[in-house]
C-alpha cells in the first residue's frame, strides 16, 4: 500500500507553492482580505458617527424647545380620568425642559382656553375618547408666543411619557398574573429546556445553511482547480518520466490536499479579517457611545449571551473536521472528472458526475429537511457521505450528536475521500496515454479492470 503513495510530498510541496504563489491567487486573497479588514469597521464607525451627530442635534433643538414651556393645562373629555399626569414634570425636566405646573381645568376646554390665550409659556393638552381607547391633543393657545416647534417636541416626549406609563400599567398586571397563578419549579424548568432545544435548533439550522453554500461554492471553485491541475500533467511531454518516479495516486491525493490547503488557507484568511474588522468596529462605536443601540453590536451581544455554555471545544473541532473532510471529498470527486479528460476542453463533459453527485446532494440535503434537526430524514442523512458534510456539522456543533455517530460519520467521510482519491489515480493511470474524447462508462469501466 505504501507504494501507491510515492513521491506524495514532493507533489504536494511543490502544488501547494506553486498555487499560493500565483498571481490571481495572491491577488485576490490581499484585495479580499482587506475589504474584510477595511469594510465593516469603517461602516460600523461612520454609521454610530452619523446617528450619534442626529441624535445630539435633535437633543439640542428638543432641549430649546422645551425650555420656553412651563405650564401645561389638561382638559380630560373622556367618560372617566384616564390618565395619571402627576409624574409628567419630573418627567419633562429629565428631558431638558423646565420645572413643568400641570393644571387640571377638568372637561372645561373653553375655561382652558380663556386662561392660557396671549400666554408664552403654557400648552393645552386635551384628552379625548376614541373608541375603547383614548387620544391626546396639544394645543397652542390663542395669540400665544410659543413656537410650533415647541408644541411638537413636547408632543414627542409626552408620547414617551405614555408609553412609559403604559409599561408599567402591563408590568403592574403582569406581577398581579403571577401571583395569582404560581408557576412551579417543574413547569418554569420545563419551559426553559423548551427554550434552550429551540435555541440549539435554530443555531444548528443557520450553521447547516451556511455550511451547505460554503460546501457548494466551495467545491465549485477549487473542485474545478483539482481538475485543472490533474488533467494539465497529461499535456506535459515528460510524462512518461513523471510516472516511474510518482505513482498516480500519490499524484491526485498531493495535488487533491495541496489545492484544498490553500482554499481553507485563502477561506480562513479572510474569516480572520472579518472577525478582526467586526472587533475593531465594536470597539470604535462603543468608544463613541458606550450605550450604543446600534442593531449588529446587539445582535453579537445576543448571540453571545446565547451559545454562553452551549457549545465545547471538543463538538467546534469535530464539526470543522466534519466540514474539512467534506470538502477534500468532493475534490476528489473533482479530481475524477480530471483524470478522465485528455484535455482541459473536456472538463465540462468529463465532470458531470462531480456535478450530478454535488448537485443532488445539495437539493437532497435542502429537500430532505436537512436544515431541520428534528425532521425525521436527517439522521438518514448523517450517514451518506455526501450529503453529511453538509447537514451533521451543525448539530455536531450543537452537541446534538453522540461522539460515537461523530466519529462514525467523520471516519465515513474520510475513507470516501480516499476511496475517491485511489480512483481518480487508477483513472489517471488507466487514461494517462489516452487521447479523444471523454470513454463512456462501460469503457472507463473495462480499462480500470486491465489497469
Amino acid at each position: 500500500m505504501k507504494k501507491h503513495f510515492t513521491g506524495f510530498s514532493r507533489i504536494f510541496s511543490f502544488t501547494f507553492s506553486q498555487h499560493i504563489r500565483s498571481k490571481g491567487y495572491k491577488n485576490a486573497t490581499i484585495v479580499i482580505a482587506l475589504l474584510c479588514l477595511l469594510l465593516p469597521a469603517a461602516i460600523m464607525g461612520m454609521v454610530e458617527y452619523l446617528d450619534e451627530g442626529e441624535a445630539q442635534s435633535g437633543g439640542e433643538t428638543q432641549a430649546a424647545d422645551l425650555s420656553a414651556l412651563s405650564t401645561v393645562i389638561s382638559v380630560d373629555l373622556c367618560d372617566e380620568q384616564v390618565l395619571d399626569l402627576s409624574a409628567l414634570p419630573l418627567f419633562v425636566q429629565q428631558a431638558g425642559g423646565r420645572q413643568l405646573a400641570v393644571v387640571d381645568m377638568g372637561d372645561d376646554l373653553t375655561a382652558a382656553g380663556e386662561a392660557a390665550a396671549g400666554s408664552d409659556d403654557t400648552l393645552i393638552l386635551v384628552t379625548e375618547q376614541s373608541g375603547e381607547g383614548y387620544s391626546t391633543s396639544i394645543l397652542l393657545p390663542d395669540d400665544s408666543g410659543l413656537a410650533q416647534e415647541t408644541a411638537d417636541s413636547f408632543k414627542i416626549v409626552f408620547d414617551q411619557y405614555t408609553q412609559g406609563l403604559a409599561a408599567s400599567l402591563a408590568g403592574d398586571k403582569t406581577a398581579g398574573s403571577e401571583l395569582s397563578g404560581v408557576e412551579t419549579g417543574a413547569e418554569a424548568g420545563a419551559e426553559a429546556e423548551d427554550s434552550l432545544e429551540g435555541i440549539e435548533d435554530v443555531v444548528s439550522m443557520v450553521v447547516n445553511y451556511l455550511n451547505i453554500m460554503l460546501m457548494y461554492f466551495f467545491v465549485l471553485i477549487y473542485g474545478q482547480g483539482v481538475a485543472n491541475s490533474v488533467v494539465m500533467e497529461k499535456s506535459s511531454k515528460l510524462i512518461e518520466t513523471f510516472l516511474v518516479s510518482v505513482r498516480p495516486t500519490a499524484m491526485i491525493l498531493g495535488k487533491l490536499l495541496a489545492i484544498t490547503a490553500a482554499g481553507i488557507m485563502q477561506l480562513l484568511t479572510w474569516a480572520a479579517s472579518l472577525a478582526i474588522s467586526f472587533a475593531a468596529g465594536t470597539f470604535i462605536v462603543k468608544s463613541m457611545n458606550p450605550q450604543t443601540d446600534m442593531f449588529i453590536i446587539k445582535g453579537f451581544e445576543m448571540l453571545k449571551g446565547l451559545l454562553d455554555g452551549l457549545l465545547s471545544p471538543l463538538n467546534v473541532v469535530l464539526a470543522i473536521l466534519l466540514v474539512v473532510a467534506g470538502l477534500l471529498m468532493y475534490c476528489a470527486l473533482a479530481g475524477i472528472g480530471g483524470a478522465l479528460a485528455s484535455k482541459t476542453e473536456d472538463l465540462s463533459s468529463a465532470n458531470v458526475i462531480f456535478t450530478l453527485i454535488l448537485v443532488a446532494s445539495f437539493l437532497g440535503a435542502l429537500a430532505g429537511g436537512g436544515l431541520d434537526p428534528s425532521s425525521q430524514a436527517a439522521p438518514l442523512l448523517d450517514w451518506i457521505p455526501f450529503t453529511a458534510v453538509m447537514i451533521t456539522p451543525g448539530r455536531v456543533l450543537m452537541g446534538s450528536l453522540p461522539l460515537w455517530k461523530t466519529a462514525a460519520c467523520l471516519v465515513i467521510a474520510l475513507l470516501t475521500a480516499l476511496l475517491a482519491a485511489c480512483a481518480a489515480g487508477k483513472v489517471y493511470r488507466a487514461l494517462v496515454l489516452y487521447k479523444g474524447d471523454v470513454p463512456k462508462l462501460k469503457d472507463i469501466v473495462r480499462m480500470l479492470r486491465k489497469a
